[in-house]
């Protein structure tokens, strides 16, 4: 008769399903938690994002896109004329631009043209009038023009900025932000597994304190996910 056995410690096995099962709870109402910290990362990446892609397309393309930067900054962050920022609207953001006025007068005139963003943009057509003067002078490809009584400008951009700045925002939003940036960065690959989750299991299993801990792993997780902080803006 063989007396062979092993005795198994039932309470063992227990407390460590217990234990993992506490560290993945704790990581799943984190996440739930914290979901506004990856709108937000999203939101405020786009944002940065956007501000160098333009920058750089406005160099590119001065003529479409030099009302939205002060004269003679074009495409240079300092010059800017708009701003974004963003709101958080339940588990959605929603991000807006706004037209900063401009302080700097052109180089053929002694006051600043202040909404000349969002006139250009719109392409509202403007008068200019005399204003301590009895003529107007203004220079036109090299050409000096005088002129006595107000001018109708159709188009103060020119016809190439009516619209250029929305059609620029659209198409980073919708097409390159989306659908490219997000996957060169490796964004979507980052939520698609936790290397956290993977890394902290098998000391959380052991620990009676396995919900902190698979919280923590849940929060580093988020944090470390690729993009711009918040904090930055």
């Amino acid at each position: 008769m063989s007396n062979i056995k092993i005795k198994f410690n039932g309470k063992n096995f227990i407390d460590t399903i217990k234990n993992v099962t506490n560290y993945s709870q704790g990581f799943i109402d984190e996440v739930k938690r914290n979901q506004n910290k990856i709108t937000e990362k999203i939101s405020a990446t786009s944002i940065v994002t956007f501000y160098n892609y333009l920058d750089g397309l406005a160099r590119s393309h001065p003529g479409m896109l030099h009302h939205v930067y002060e004269w003679g900054q074009v495409g240079d962050p300092f010059g800017r004329l708009y701003e974004l920022s963003f709101s958080l609207q339940g588990k959605s953001a929603v991000v807006k631009a706004d037209f900063l006025e401009s302080d700097i007068p052109s180089p053929t005139s002694k006051e600043p043209f202040y909404d000349k963003a969002y006139i250009m943009e719109e392409g509202i057509p403007v008068i200019v009038s005399e204003k301590d003067a009895q003529i107007l002078f203004f220079e036109i490809d090299g050409e000096e023009f005088f002129r006595h009584g107000p001018i109708y400008i159709a188009n103060p951009g020119g016809s190439a900025t009516r619209g250029s700045f929305i059609r620029a925002f659209n198409e980073f939003y919708n097409i390159y932000f989306t659908k490219q940036y997000l996957n060169s960065i490796r964004f979507y690959d980052h939520f698609k597994g936790s290397k956290e989750y993977e890394k902290n299991i098998k000391s959380a299993s052991r620990s009676k304190n396995s919900m902190s801990i698979g919280k923590a792993a849940a929060l580093s997780w988020i944090n470390n996910a690729p993009g711009e902080k918040y904090e930055n803006l």
